[in-house]
């Protein structure tokens, strides 16, 4: 995926699971939903794990990306739940005042986020 050298795209059964880098450009955004959105439609994916475990620092535009990729599955009959949002992320997007989707799957850890797709 080009610069993003710490993005990690598995493919378990019929779920992906994407682990993103602690730190994201906007270029590595762009490159990493083209990169999961012709995945999950290629390997006839059913459900979609993102997780942000690793991440340090998300902006309103790196959430709003994700929120927009998880529409995109969400049109496609993808589920997708979000896992591993730290607290500190959590603080910074309310700090920033973003405008919070609760209708997105969230989960504390990769293994309740599995329990949840399946």
């Amino acid at each position: 995926m080009g610069e993003d050298y710490n993005t990690s795209v598995t493919v378990i059964k019929n779920n992906l699971i994407v682990a993103f880098p602690a730190e994201m450009t906007d270029s590595c955004i762009q490159n990493i939903e083209k990169t999961i959105i012709d995945k999950t439609y290629q390997k006839n994916i059913r459900g979609v794990l993102l997780n942000f475990s690793m991440v340090t620092v998300m902006d309103t535009y790196t959430y709003q990306a994700f929120e927009n990729i998880t529409r995109v599955f969400s049109l496609m009959g993808i589920q997708t739940i979000w896992v591993g949002l730290n607290p500190g992320v959590v603080f910074g997007l309310i700090d920033l005042d973003v405008a919070i989707n609760i209708r997105i799957k969230m989960a504390i850890n990769l293994e309740i986020g599995l329990t949840l797709l399946n």
